[in-house]
């Protein structure tokens, strides 16, 4: 958690995971006026992913348990010049929603539902999210598979990085920095995962839950080196 508070967080992050927020931002519907909520938004790096998108009407909020989480996200919408219309709060996903009266035609979960561990309290959150939902409002939530894979998810991130930045780029990254991505933090979640601590899914369970806690589901893709699912659900209220 250290990383929140510097730029380690982002340099340990691979590549793969960057992508897989390009995706989040790929499934956003058109509009310039859209209201998103982050849902366990870390240090905000989904915020580098919609600034463009911010920079012509969207409004975001972002919520995470973590204090120096929301004050790094905060920090990156300074400098990212967008801090006119990005809100971050301190909150838990099963608490009340902090704010009152807000509505959101969108609600994104990049790689947080997945960390309560018990069906119970993931279906507490699903309600929250889904009463400050807009009707007919988006959830788009990224969340591990069972086939969550460390070594999959570097290999894909070297790629990435190769043909993104070029060959010596990706053996800076696959010498100097990958492997204490591995080390200390993917092995970690790995670990978690196998153990059931935190959730890894299947696709049709992340099907049935999301359609327990009331969400039309309109797609299920891999994502993340085939590690992970991206999940999109409609909230017919």
């Amino acid at each position: 958690m250290v990383g929140f508070q510097s730029s380690l967080y982002d340099r340990l992050s691979p590549e793969s995971y960057f992508e897989s927020m390009r995706r989040v931002v790929a499934a956003l519907p058109d509009g310039k006026s859209l209201n998103l909520l982050d849902a366990g938004c870390g240090s905000g790096l989904l915020l580098h992913f919609l600034a463009k998108r911010i920079r012509e009407g969207m409004l975001y909020t972002g919520l995470d348990i973590l204090k120096a989480g929301v004050g790094q996200a905060m920090l990156r919408a300074k400098r990212l010049g967008i801090a006119n219309r990005v809100s971050c709060f301190q909150s838990d996903l099963t608490s009340s929603f902090p704010l009152k009266g807000q509505e959101f035609d969108v609600v994104v979960g990049h790689f947080s539902l997945y960390t309560l561990a018990s069906s119970e309290k993931r279906q507490k959150a699903l309600a929250i999210l889904k009463a400050v939902m807009k009707p007919d409002g988006l959830l788009i939530l990224v969340n591990p598979s069972v086939d969550y894979d460390a070594d999959s998810i570097i290999e894909e991130s070297i790629r990435l990085v190769r043909d993104r930045h070029g060959l010596m780029a990706s053996l800076i990254k696959r010498c100097l920095i990958y492997p204490f991505t591995k080390a200390v933090g993917l092995r970690f979640i790995q670990k978690q995962l196998r153990s059931g601590e935190w959730k890894a899914y299947r696709r049709e369970e992340l099907t049935e839950e999301m359609e327990r806690a009331g969400f039309v589901v309109q797609t299920i893709e891999e994502v993340y080196a085939g590690s992970a699912f991206l999940a999109i659900g409609r909230f017919n209220g």
